[in-house]
């Protein structure tokens, strides 16, 4: 398991508004119809997230970074995006689709 991390800092509640609709509707369906295991979006303030992309390794996230390089780029214009990855070392604790 490989993941990506991506923390977003828009310049303003709107454009995060426009970015989170880009992300929810465009880019993260065709990176999971391409590969990519797992998106999910963690709101941390009015105009900031943070996106965790899950990945079976690194390759496969690299390819799917390929085809959405020229749109991040068009993305940092608007937005401060800062990226973390690695490959996962441990996973302790329950499924949470797993009713307790």
């Amino acid at each position: 398991m490989y993941v990506r991390v991506a923390e977003i800092t828009s310049t303003s509640d709107i454009q995060f508004k426009m970015l989170m609709a880009f992300v929810e509707n465009v880019m993260l369906p065709r990176n999971i119809a391409a590969g990519q295991l797992s998106g999910e979006v963690f709101r941390t303030s009015e105009n900031s997230c943070f996106v965790v992309s899950r990945f079976e390794s690194k390759d496969h996230a690299d390819k799917i970074m390929s085809l959405m390089s020229s749109e991040l780029d068009e993305m940092k214009g608007n937005n401060r995006i800062k990226l973390i990855e690695g490959s996962r070392v441990l996973c302790l604790g329950r499924d949470s689709r797993t009713p307790a």
